[in-house]
């Protein structure tokens, strides 16, 4: 009996597998990639070799759902295996925000280096919100709003991550911005990356 039990678990777990939606696919695919390129050293030498071993890795652990949606053979497809590696790409801007620079960067050609914190604003903390990421606004003197996300650790990050900082709160904030796909509106969004904030 606790066979047949076991038996139906492991059968039932592969058929859930092979049901994901085409969205949580890719979500999926994009923790997978993430914490597999996270494990690596990655150099501007092995960047795309990495990554690509990374994709394989998810496209072999979920094969059934990829088949599904993306048809057979995506691997030798130019075509789907282009449109499989954008969707991704989009979620690991959200997931691992570091290696999706180096992405950025790749593609440019590394022309220009990651874009610097150069950035640097002035003003109080409006608010704070803590949802899948924490994000904040700082309203400058002159009134206008700014809204700021955190997506990597920083030698002053604590004063947010630990609920240092107050709403009313002065504080200067160096930042860069970066477009990041945002699946409710379906498309690329300009967002404030926080790199240091300073209370005054």
């Amino acid at each position: 009996m606790k066979k047949i039990l076991l038996l139906l678990v492991l059968v039932g777990n592969i058929t859930f597998a092979q049901k994901l939606t085409k969205d949580q696919l890719t979500d999926k695919l994009a923790d997978k990639a993430c914490d597999c390129a996270n494990k690596q050293e990655i150099t501007k030498e092995n960047f795309e070799l990495t990554i690509g071993i990374c994709l394989l890795e998810g496209i072999n652990a979920f094969e059934k759902d990829v088949e599904k949606h993306y048809g057979k053979n995506v691997i030798s497809n130019d075509e789907k295996m282009e449109q499989l590696a954008t969707n991704i790409g989009a979620r690991m801007g959200l997931k691992c925000p570091t290696v999706f620079k180096f992405m950025l960067d790749e593609e440019e050609g590394n022309v220009e280096e990651a874009p610097e914190a150069d950035l640097m604003i002035s003003g109080k903390i409006s608010e704070i919100k803590l949802e899948q990421f924490l994000t904040f606004i700082v309203k400058e003197d002159s009134g206008k709003n700014n809204q700021f996300i955190l997506l990597s650790n920083f030698d002053n990050s604590f004063l947010l991550t630990d609920n240092v900082l107050k709403t009313t709160d002065a504080v200067d904030v160096t930042y860069y911005e970066m477009e990041l796909f945002d699946a409710k509106l379906g498309q690329f969004v300009s967002y404030k990356i926080v790199t240091d904030i300073i209370k005054k």
